[in-house]
């Protein structure tokens, strides 16, 4: 019997053994991969600090000895939202800090909250500083202020980094144009520009110097009646914004829009352009989604085509890579929606925003017959998203139409202003003829639609598959 524990006991001690030993392979074998991402040099590591956020960075001196020298000498990402300092005076003092003693370049300058205009020669000084000679990213927003006449100008230290890859300005107004040459970023792939004033020489130059760019945000600018826009081989988005009254403002503002040679152009976004510009695209053969269109529009010429006052008036090619609409109208008028169907053959997916202050009175120059075939409605048509449903007889006959005509629609989303009650929801299912809808597959839902959004492209009109579902 003693044998027979003492034996037990071994094995015991045996298994025991075995076990500290894994362990302690184990643990070297993590140490061992964990530092290898320690052996790349300090520049590579340097670069991977400086794109994470702030507080992720300075935790990296806790991963390994050599992280804690890497994050004080990592290109610098520096934002002024600083917890804990709500008063410029103190802001300033903690940035002007932080560009002394740190021994490395910067990455990025993010400024949002600064009164810039008040500081606008320290702001000056940071930016000549040569630890800023590489930067890649500059974020600047101006504060508006009500009683000043004219946006405050932008430094000259501001256009000298040929470095930048993204350029995000707000408010403010370029310098005048001199015999210098228009500014130029090589390696820009992101120009976003709100409210700033800016000379329409001024801005083709520069974005001419720029031939890199891939999204490009113009929102309510001005100081150009005219933009057409030179050759952007690899702009993908471009999101245009403009007055949103007929009145206009004193300053020159945009009045035409040209994409004369842009073959990569994938989205064109358009908001709040009930009064304008015209819009002539010429040649973008990857154009997958467009809108939203509006009743204001003077022309619209997509290719041959012509649309004046969101009216088709010509059509002669049609844009088979558009698969994403979005239209804007007073009331449902169904002409209209069929012109533009008739123009997007493989269109997949549609949202119509239905406004009050939007221009009424939509007589088509082209009548079509609502009863022809439309190649979208029988072979690609899946989504239709309706805001502003009311269930008026105008409202209920213009749906009526997709669910007896759309083969292979999957969802009509109705976004409604009313209480979506259940005796009115079944009401509307049997004026809206739902059982005999063309798609046996497809779902009606009706959902309470709360306010009107934001501008749909500011959080995910660059990335997202659809950003018109953001505004819904």
């Amino acid at each position: 019997m003693d044998r027979i524990v003492t034996t037990k006991r071994r094995r015991a001690d045996v298994h025991g053994d075995f076990l500290e030993e894994a362990r302690a392979l184990v643990a070297t074998a993590v140490l061992r991969v964990s530092d290898l991402i320690s052996r790349l040099p300090d520049c590579v590591l340097g670069r991977i600090v400086s794109l994470l956020d702030t507080e992720e960075g300075a935790r990296t001196a806790l991963l390994s000895r050599r992280w804690r020298y890497v994050w004080l000498s990592s290109p610098l990402n520096l934002n002024d939202r600083l917890r804990g300092f709500y008063c410029d005076h103190h802001r300033l003092q903690v940035i002007s800090r932080i560009l002394d003693v740190h021994h490395g370049s910067a990455r990025r300058l993010s400024l949002r909250s600064l009164n810039l205009p008040t500081s606008i020669a320290r702001f000056d000084g940071w930016l000549r500083l040569p630890l800023f000679d590489a930067l890649e990213e500059l974020v600047l927003r101006f504060g508006i202020d009500a009683h000043q006449p004219h946006q405050p100008e932008l430094p000259a230290s501001t256009l000298r980094f040929a470095s930048l890859r993204v350029l995000d300005l707000d408010n403010c107004a370029f310098p005048a144009t001199g015999a210098g040459a228009p500014p130029a970023f090589p390696c820009l792939t992101h120009l976003s520009l709100r409210r700033v004033c800016i000379a329409e020489e001024l801005l083709l130059g520069m974005i001419s110097r720029s031939p890199g760019i891939e999204n490009m945000l113009l929102d309510t600018n001005s100081g150009h009646r005219r933009l057409c826009l030179p050759s952007l081989p690899r702009l993908r988005c471009l999101a245009v914004m403009v007055s949103q009254t007929l009145i206009r403002k004193r300053e020159i503002e945009m009045e035409e829009l040209v994409v004369e040679d842009a073959p990569s152009l994938e989205r064109l976004l358009l908001h709040e352009v009930q009064y304008g510009p015209s819009v002539r695209i010429k040649d973008a053969t990857k154009l997958k989604m467009l809108g939203y269109l509006a009743t204001g529009f003077p022309v619209i010429e997509l290719g041959n085509s012509v649309f004046k006052g969101m009216v088709l008036v010509s059509l002669v090619s049609r844009f088979s890579t558009v698969t994403i609409l979005g239209l804007e109208m007073p009331e449902p008028n169904l002409e209209v929606v069929i012109g533009y169907l008739t123009c997007f053959p493989c269109l997949e997916k549609l949202h119509i925003k239905l406004i009050e202050y939007a221009q009424k009175n939509l007589n088509p120059a082209l009548h079509l017959d609502p009863s022809a075939p439309i190649e979208c409605l029988d072979r690609s048509l899946k989504t239709i998203v309706l805001q502003s449903y009311e269930g008026l007889e105008t409202h209920v006959k213009f749906a009526r139409f997709f669910v007896e005509r759309a083969k292979v629609l999957e969802v009509m989303k109705f976004c409604s202003i009313r209480d979506c009650a259940t005796r009115w929801l079944r009401t509307q299912f049997r004026l809206l003829n739902i059982e005999n809808r063309a798609s046996r597959y497809a779902e009606f839902p009706f959902v309470h639609q709360y306010d009107w959004p934001e501008r749909f492209w500011v959080d995910g009109g660059f990335s997202s598959d659809d950003p018109f579902m953001e505004s819904v």
